[in-house]
């Protein structure tokens, strides 16, 4: 009933994030998420690559500036990828067949991403992580109402998300079909807006 490791000392351990920053950000440039000016104007404005990966541990909001907004989402990059090799070395994933909890059996994290299987069951996606755990819950899983109105659902259709919202405890999820699903890196930056809204409604992973 415990989780595998503690996350953020697992983080503390890793050294100064700063080179892998750098490297993520050359990444989004060649992408095209950001130009080479803004990718020099980032790397010289002294930012706080540690403060900026201990915000998306600790749930800071997403910022609405789009300069900081890219920083932080080359910072999440960093630390999920820090925190999903040590995953990768807690135990394979038939071991959390029985794993009831909503938190993470790896790091203790949220899912930030739900993902509809056949039947009534869903994969849970850790948002720190990406380690991935089932339920048969489909209602809200923190305080495990199913009643409506106090589930809602925003469904976006050419992203293929519902954002699926709890008015009584203030946590949502992306929820959508696992057939055809990308890279989570890939489909986190797709859905950033549906983050946004959520949390401008006052609500949290």
């Amino acid at each position: 009933g415990q989780v595998g490791y503690d996350a953020l000392r697992v983080l503390r351990s890793c050294g100064d994030p700063m080179p892998y920053f750098t490297r993520v950000l050359d990444a989004f440039e060649v992408a095209g998420f950001l130009s080479n000016d803004d990718r020099r104007s980032l790397l010289d404005s002294e930012l706080d690559v540690d403060d900026l990966v201990s915000g998306w541990f600790t749930g800071d909001r997403t910022p609405r500036d789009p300069s900081r907004r890219i920083a932080r989402q080359a910072a999440i990059v960093v630390g999920n990828a820090l925190l999903r090799s040590a995953s990768a070395m807690v135990e394979p994933a038939s071991i959390w067949r029985d794993w009831t909890r909503i938190v993470c059996p790896c790091c203790g994290g949220y899912p930030d991403i739900a993902l509809r299987e056949r039947g009534a069951q869903r994969t849970l996606v850790c948002a720190r992580c990406d380690a991935q755990w089932r339920t048969q819950h489909q209602g809200c899983l923190s305080c495990r109402t199913v009643d409506e109105p106090t589930i809602a659902r925003i469904t976006n259709s050419e992203l293929g998300y519902d954002l699926v919202m709890c008015n009584g405890c203030g946590r949502f999820l992306k929820e959508r079909p696992r057939r055809g699903i990308e890279s989570l890196i890939v489909e986190r930056a797709l859905t950033t807006e549906l983050d946004l809204a959520a949390e401008h409604r006052g609500l949290r992973i």
